[in-house]
């Protein structure tokens, strides 16, 4: 696929009438050595690129090997012979890559984006969101989970929100460090702390979901979810990296009242419509306890290039009486 910012550079050396060799051949986004991804994971990375380049100027690249013997020099040799950060104006080159045989991965930062990702992310996202991954044998998810946080930090850093109360900035390591599976940089996330008791409202269940986000408890188990969040959970990969994040993102935003169904047995706590990174909580009562229903937001909730959160197109769900006020356009994005 032709990267966003390659076909407007080509477009204008054509209508220049000027001929170019950039226009010749256009740099591989992907290259997938180590066969590790199925066509939509690799479109999806290409997707990535695009809103990196044409949203932050940068020229992101994924490469995954097979073996290799110093991935270290390696990343050096691909990022000159790749001309990563040729589709930058700027040269703002970035290189992830990911060696499935040895368990190792590296992130090559350029010049000019140590300020969007200084060396305490590089080693927090290497230890705490990309190793979890290659523990549980699911690379490629791992990959594009990482670009996913990697696109979130760009993000913030235009819009100028502080890093000082985030996690990675806490961490240890060098922009361009490799990490391995079994050598974390950073302190063990702690364990796991068992169910717990049931919560009597919605708000008290959200409160213990982030506590639980905030305390990097992973446990599926947890009486704050549905049975069928439970079952989901298990066959999930939930990283210290991305529980951090969702603690990041909703201590920003502020809770409108909690909306109930007609039964009592539903409720929905959702967010003014601009505060567009955070969106709505489904609860399911049973008995005296309030379950949070990640099923069904996983099935419902999408989010878009600047992270704004929007219902997926034909699904129905019934949590919609929470949001009879509110307008959607014809991608179910909130209308103010």
């Amino acid at each position: 696929m032709t990267a966003p910012g390659s076909l407007r550079a080509c477009i204008l050396l054509l209508g220049a009438a000027i001929l170019s060799t950039a226009c010749q051949r256009q740099p591989d986004l992907v290259i997938d050595a180590a066969q590790l991804f199925e066509p939509e994971q690799e479109q999806r990375l290409e997707l990535f690129h695009g809103l990196l380049l044409d949203d932050h100027d940068i020229d992101y690249r994924v490469m995954t090997l097979a073996g290799a013997p110093d991935i270290n020099a390696l990343a050096a040799t691909v990022y000159d012979e790749e001309a990563i950060g040729s589709a930058s104006s700027r040269a703002y080159g970035l290189l992830l890559l990911v060696d499935a045989a040895s368990q190792t991965v590296r992130l090559e930062v350029g010049y000019g984006l140590e300020g969007f990702f200084p060396d305490a992310f590089v080693a927090y996202i290497e230890n705490r969101q990309m190793l979890p991954f290659f523990e549980a044998s699911r690379v490629s998810d791992g990959i594009l989970a990482t670009t996913e946080l990697i696109v979130d930090r760009a993000q913030r850093y235009a819009l100028g929100e502080t890093a000082l109360d985030e996690s990675w900035l806490s961490g240890t390591g060098g922009a361009g460090a490799t990490a391995r599976v079994g050598q974390h940089t950073l302190p063990d996330s702690p364990a796991p702390t068992g169910p717990g008791r049931p919560a009597r409202s919605p708000e008290e269940t959200l409160a213990r979901y982030l506590e639980a986000m905030a305390n990097r408890n992973s446990d599926p188990s947890l009486t704050i979810y549905t049975p069928q969040t439970r079952a989901m959970l298990r066959d999930w990969v939930m990283t210290p990296a991305q529980m951090d994040n969702v603690v990041s993102s909703y201590r920003r935003c502020r809770a409108q009242a909690t909306r109930y169904d007609q039964t009592g047995q539903l409720a929905v706590i959702r967010y003014p419509i601009p505060q567009r990174r955070c969106a709505p909580w489904f609860f399911h009562r049973n008995g005296e306890a309030w379950q949070l229903d990640l099923t069904m937001m996983s099935e419902a909730v999408r989010f878009g290039r600047d992270n704004s959160w929007h219902f997926s197109r034909g699904v129905r769900h019934p949590y919609e009486f929470a949001f009879a006020d509110w307008r959607f356009d014809r991608n179910g994005f909130p209308l103010e």
